[in-house]
Parts: C-alpha cells; structure tokens; sequence
C-alpha cells in the first residue's frame, strides 16, 4: 500500500485531462532524494519544522520511489538519478553505501554527498569504487541552512573538486546565497569551477534555485548565456521560468528532476517578481490554508503541476517530440555514458 501520497479522482482526472497524452514514454530523473529511515534518525522533529521541505517528506527507498513513479505515471519507463539527503544530522556515509548498493544492483544512478572535511583519499576511493557519476554537496553540510550566505567553495572543496575535474565526474550543485543564481559571487563562483575544472559536468540545480523568473534572467546576463552548464528542472513549476530556460538555454542541457519525495503533496504555488509561495491541501505546520477548503479539494499533485508546466510550455514554443525527449530522458542519458 502506498504511504507516501493519495491518489483521488481529482489527480486521475487532472492527468488524463492534460497529461497522459502528452507523457513522454522515458522519464530518466535526475533528482531524487533515495534513503533509508535509518539515514534520519538523527534529524529532529524540531529541525524539521525549520524548513518545509523537509517536513513533506525525507525518506525514500528505492524501490518505493520506483513504485510512486509507477502510480504517478503509468506505463512511463522510468530511471532515477538518486543522492541522499544532505542534511548535516544524517548519516551520510551510511546512505551513500546504500545508494552505491542499489547501482550495484543496477537500479540506479547515483550521487555521492559529502562535507567538507571528508578525508580526501577515502572520498576518492568511495567515488571511484562507489559507482558514483559525481558529487552532490550541499550548503546544509556546512551552515545548516540551504540558502546559506556563504560561498560554494565553503561547502565543496577544490581538492574535492579537483577529484571531479581528474576522473571526468558531475556536479550537482544547489546554490546558496539569497539572490541564488542572480547572485554575482555564486556566478563569479561558477565561472571559476567551469574554468580551472573543465572536465567536471556541471549541473546547477534548480535552474540555479530560480523558482521565478528573475533569478534565470539575471544570472544568465551574468553569465553570458548557459554555455558549459547543465541544469535541471527540479522544484520549478511557473511556466515564466519555463519559458525563459527553452529560449535561453540549450535544450541539449535541460535536465527533467522531480526532487522527490518532496513534492508528493497536493498543492500549487503563487509568485511576486522574486518569491513563492506554496499553497497546499496536506496539514504542514507551514501550510495557513490560504484559500477554503473547496478550492483546495481542486488542488493535484505538485508533480503533475510541474509537468504541465513543463509540457505546455514545450508546446508554446514548438519543441518537437525530440526536443522534449532530450530533455526527459536522452540529455541526461548521454551525460551519464560519457563519464
């Protein structure tokens, strides 16, 4: 029985209404949160309740992943890119054992997280011996806090980078910093990796956090343009920011991501020029049930509404079924056989 989410008419409506004909047939995704109950027992009720994300959900086994998927998207091949949870109680080293058990048994791919202050050689000897295709640190590791005012460099080392850029690895990379990607010193940051490391892969997550608009526009004036990045989908649903990532950024270096467990909930969000807000069915100490309890019991999963997201607006701007199949499964396939 699934214990993660419930399925209600209103979400099998929502899906054949605007989705099933429209699903591409693989889904490989590229960000996925795989653990065991174990790896958490550290983590605090009341740590928990100090960000909402992880009060919708922190623990997902593998196999209980591939049977959401299953629920969610009927007859979808789906494959998981899996990291753990990089949350400074957790039992790290033990979740990334169990992440490179489950490669070994070839159900999927994935990240190794990691501090700072890991031993260098054993960090290099996990990587190599692990199976895994990359890093994926975390400002948790070092501040406590995701959006932390503190530089890349503080929670992933060079010498830790330099193991990426020596064995041709990925990168996952959620950033800090409030302005997110729009934040020049994240930029100036990302500029160096993708300089003095040139054969890391470098995934900026979230598209760089930019959850509106705002954030993707001014980060890739920044950057002149996305050129030596990936970056994936994950947690974004406004269909501004949708737009903006299919005119501005290769199609080649979108990533779909789906972050579960997170976002199991049934909900939708609202947006002013540089902030979100979630609205959501499910009794989150977080949730104030802003609209009544009518328009709530409308309400479907957050996934099927970022997959609309993504879908309509790969429509509007006229991808054709490749171009929206690079992005759900083959740019991420590819980036996995090269390493």
């Amino acid at each position: 029985m699934n214990t993660y989410f419930i399925k209600t008419e209103v979400d099998r409506i929502f899906y054949s209404e605007y989705l099933e004909e429209r699903m591409p047939s693989k889904i490989f995704d590229a960000h996925v949160h795989i653990n065991l109950k174990s790896h958490v027992e550290g983590v605090t009720p009341e740590r928990i309740k100090t960000d909402w994300a992880l009060e919708c959900g922190i623990v997902l086994p593998c196999e209980d992943a591939y049977a959401c998927a299953e629920e969610l998207y009927p007859g979808v091949e789906y494959k998981i890119a899996g990291m753990p949870w990089p949350i400074k109680e957790a039992d790290l080293k033990a979740n990334n054992e169990y992440l490179s058990q489950k490669k070994s048994e070839g159900k999927l791919t994935p990240f190794m997280s990691l501090a700072p202050d890991w031993d260098i050689e054993e960090t290099e000897e996990f990587l190599v011996n692990g199976g895994f295709i990359g890093f994926k640190p975390y400002p948790d590791m070092v501040s406590g806090k995701k959006g932390a005012d503190i530089s890349i460099f503080d929670f992933i080392t060079r010498e830790q980078l330099k193991l990426l850029d020596k064995y041709k690895r990925a990168l996952m990379l959620h950033l800090p910093r409030k302005e997110r990607l729009a934040d020049p010193d994240n930029v100036r940051e990302l500029m160096e990796i993708r300089e003095k490391y040139p054969e890391i892969k470098i995934v900026i997550a979230h598209f760089g956090r930019a959850f509106c608009p705002y954030y993707l526009e001014k980060g890739l004036e920044m950057m002149s343009g996305a050129e030596g990045f990936y970056f994936d989908t994950t947690g974004v649903i406004n269909p501004a920011v949708y737009r903006l990532a299919f005119e501005k950024i290769p199609v080649d270096k979108i990533l779909y991501g789906s972050d579960m467990p997170i976002f199991f909930w049934h909900g939708k969000r609202k947006w002013t020029e540089r902030d979100y807000f979630n609205l959501c069915r499910e009794d989150f100490s977080w949730n104030k049930h802003l609209e009544s309890p009518e328009e709530e019991a409308k309400y479907t999963f957050f996934l099927y509404e970022q997959m609309k997201s993504i879908l309509d607006t790969a429509d509007e701007i006229g991808f054709t079924d490749r171009e929206k199949d690079k992005i759900f499964y083959d740019n991420l396939y590819n980036l996995v056989n090269n390493i």
